[in-house]
């Protein structure tokens, strides 16, 4: 019981923070301060105004002052988040190390979500997950730090390489700075060898993707496939849940 207590509890705080940082960002507020605001009238809400599920339910999907509709988004956050701590919780358990992945794992929902609302990217974001990354590593497993430095720099270099293949390749000619930061950030996080693991989601993810929606839903080559960026973010969660589990089937396999 109080276990299920804890996944709630935790579940609507990072909804909340969620919510208030893809609100605030694109215009450039600060994460925790002002106070949360309605994104229409700018007015200042409550406590009662942000409860995950029950306030969205209870507004009618609306702001309680002004009467606009309310980004659908909030509800998924709401149910994303919830998801995210029960999944990791229930399979890791609660330990102080690990509520570094919560809370990176809780950054990337954010991340996915801003990409999709094309929204823009505050490098000031990443530095703090960098941080965080460097403060996993030299907390954790010290003597790993200058690995997790060259994870880094080859995740850089390997979203260098797909940028200018894929400008080769195709009639875009637009440099992803923001893959290259993202894979950065995952690289330094992860490491070599769940990084690996994350590049391979990304792309066996994007193939799944760009099949199903050329097969299915008609659409041409070039808009197929989802934002690299966003196939990036979603691979580094999944390979939190599930990178360690291949890389031990993996190695079960090579090395019988």
């Amino acid at each position: 019981m109080l276990q299920l207590i804890g996944v709630i509890a935790l579940g609507i705080v990072f909804a909340i923070l969620s919510n208030t940082t893809i609100d605030q960002t694109p215009k450039k507020r600060a994460y925790t301060t002002p106070s949360p605001y309605c994104p229409s009238c700018a007015t200042k809400l409550s406590w009662k105004d942000m409860l995950p599920f029950w306030s969205f339910i209870r507004s009618k999907g609306k702001c309680p002052y002004c009467q606009a509709p309310l980004p659908l988004r909030h509800i998924i956050v709401d149910i994303t988040e919830l998801a995210w701590v029960t999944f990791y919780i229930l399979k890791f358990g609660w330990s102080y190390e690990g509520s570094m992945a919560l809370i990176f794992g809780m950054s990337l929902i954010i991340i996915i979500l801003l990409l999709n609302e094309k929204r823009e990217l505050n490098d000031s974001m990443l530095v703090i997950l960098g941080m965080l990354a460097v403060i996993n590593f030299l907390a954790y497993n010290p003597d790993r730090f200058p690995e997790a430095a060259l994870s880094m720099i080859l995740g850089t270099i390997a979203l260098a390489v797909y940028n200018l293949a894929k400008i080769f390749a195709t009639d875009d000619s637009q440099f992803e700075l923001t893959e290259l930061k993202l894979g950065a950030l995952l690289g330094l996080f992860l490491g070599i060898e769940l990084g690996l693991v994350a590049l391979f989601f990304a792309l066996t993810g994007g193939a799944v993707i760009g099949s199903i929606n050329i097969k299915f839903f008609n659409k041409t080559t070039r808009e197929a496939v989802p934002q690299f960026a966003m196939l990036m973010v979603g691979a580094g969660l999944l390979t939190l849940l599930w990178g360690q589990d291949i890389l031990t089937l993996y190695q079960s396999i090579v090395l019988r």
